[in-house]
């Protein structure tokens, strides 16, 4: 999985953001705790080493940072070699695009990105954010197709939910390191 063994679990940053998360939890309530360890260990913890926020990456090594070169590498029709490679690249789509969109928004603002193909259907008007958001369900509800069935189905209905929640995690360390 993750290269997150840099962050023990003694270690105070997850206190810090245990207590983030229970912030963001208080005005998004979920009855799902699995969820919600995921998104600590594999999305919060996860992705403070940027080599696995970009840990994808194309035949030649190069690491993927968009979208739509990274969908070019979900599909055992085009450039996936396995079943389990689709499945990693979709679980990193969503987990992707939910970390970017609540953590750093603004980084969003300043991309250019492409207009790529959602599920067969162009969306050519829409912002960047409104393609992750779609990217990031439909590549959640594709990841439960394979494994964990409950969690990513979880993360694909109720994505606007944990990314509200992890809106509220940015503002609390936001608050933390203000003082």
């Amino acid at each position: 999985m993750l290269n997150n063994e840099c962050i023990k679990r003694d270690h105070p940053l997850r206190d810090l953001f245990k207590r983030a998360l229970e912030f963001g939890l208080e005005m998004n309530p979920t009855d799902s705790s699995g969820t919600v360890r995921y998104i600590e260990e594999q999305i919060l913890c996860g992705f403070i080493n940027s080599d696995n926020l970009y840990r994808i990456k194309d035949a030649e090594g190069d690491r993927l940072e968009d979208i739509a070169e990274m969908l070019s590498e979900s599909s055992v029709l085009l450039n996936a070699d396995s079943f389990d490679r689709e499945f990693q690249v979709h679980k990193h789509i969503g987990d992707f695009t939910l970390f970017m969109l609540s953590m750093f928004p603004c980084a969003l603002n300043r991309k250019k990105g492409r207009e790529f193909v959602l599920g067969g259907v162009v969306i050519p008007g829409a912002s960047l954010s409104e393609h992750y958001i779609l990217q990031g369900q439909r590549s959640y509800k594709i990841a439960a197709e394979f494994t964990d069935t409950d969690l990513f189905s979880e993360l694909s209905s109720n994505y606007l939910m944990y990314k509200n929640i992890l809106e509220l995690v940015r503002i609390y360390l936001e608050a933390v390191s203000n003082n």
